[in-house]
């Protein structure tokens, strides 16, 4: 793997902007290309989260990564214990302020939780769909043998006492428990969670946040079933990764269910996979997203064509 760059690095080229529209949104946004590419993190994250990716990607389509409501540096008032439909109107407000028609989008996590919700409830807005790692999904019961969903108590918990107690130490397991490679984790990465963590007003709604997340009782009422799933139009991405916790065959059966699925599992991969081997992931979504082959040659070939155009 490529030795990741700090994110100031990474993110020399692109802006970061404050989106005031129904809600107020932090984006980072860089490149050019239509239709637009948007970012969606996981929980408890931030644009940070796609700093070895907004770069490459922006080769070929204007991105645009945003921090979820009660994330980041985006508004933390309004806490809804729903989560998901919010989140998935706080999408249609970035896009809409933007002043998008169309957009790609990709979430990772919870993001593609939100994700799939979006592409039900906004067919239009949406042309293709990349679920890296998705959390929300539960296939109907037998379909993938052996698989029974892992209780969330343990996860909730961890989250909770990380937030207690937000030191760099307890900071630093948290995202060790979602990579293979816990060696990945900079001091960098840590520092920002850190900050974030340590303002009042973030910890106080994350905690909100994690009480809830992922299997409260408002929350599991946006859960998305195969037959949910067979619904959505898009062309989608299932990009997992090898040593994800939720199992390999879970990814394969939802890119199944989907109308217009497909699946890539990236190898030594764990639930970060935008971020862990992210070379591997930077080249398999633009592949997908511009309809070509993933090798250096093709992706090349497509950007060098769209700069002519």
């Amino acid at each position: 793997m490529p030795p990741i760059k700090s994110y100031w690095v990474e993110l020399l080229q692109a802006e970061t902007l404050r989106l005031t529209g129904r809600y107020t949104t932090r984006i980072v946004k860089a490149g050019k290309g239509n239709p637009p590419l948007l970012l969606l993190h996981g929980t408890g994250g931030h644009v940070e989260n796609y700093a070895c990716n907004i770069a490459p990607l922006s080769n070929h389509f204007e991105v645009v990564a945003m921090d979820f409501l009660w994330h980041g540096r985006s508004q933390t008032t309004g806490f809804d214990p729903e989560i998901i439909p919010t989140l998935v109107d706080q999408v249609l407000d970035v896009i809409d302020t933007l002043g998008y028609s169309r957009i790609h989008l990709e979430g990772q996590s919870l993001g593609g939780w939100v994700a799939m919700q979006f592409a039900l409830r906004y067919p239009e807005r949406l042309d293709k769909l990349v679920l890296t790692t998705p959390m929300g999904y539960v296939p109907d019961a037998g379909t993938v043998p052996g698989y029974t969903p892992k209780d969330a108590t343990a996860l909730r918990e961890s989250n909770l006492h990380t937030l207690r107690e937000p030191s760099p130490e307890n900071i630093r397991l948290r995202l060790e428990r979602i990579v293979a490679d816990t060696g990945l984790v900079r001091d960098e990465a840590i520092a920002v969670r850190h900050a974030f963590y340590n303002d009042p007003a973030v910890n106080a709604v994350q905690q909100q946040f994690m009480a809830q997340y992922p299997d409260g009782e408002l929350v599991r009422r946006h859960v998305v079933t195969d037959a949910m799933a067979a619904r959505i139009c898009a062309e989608t991405l299932v990009y997992w990764g090898e040593k994800n916790e939720t199992p390999i065959e879970v990814g394969q059966h939802l890119a199944q269910v989907l109308h217009k699925g497909r699946f890539f599992c990236s190898p030594n991969t764990g639930h970060w996979a935008q971020f862990e081997n992210f070379d591997i992931h930077n080249r398999q979504v633009s592949a997908f997203l511009l309809g070509i082959s993933p090798d250096e040659d093709s992706l090349n070939a497509g950007m060098a064509s769209e700069g002519a155009a």
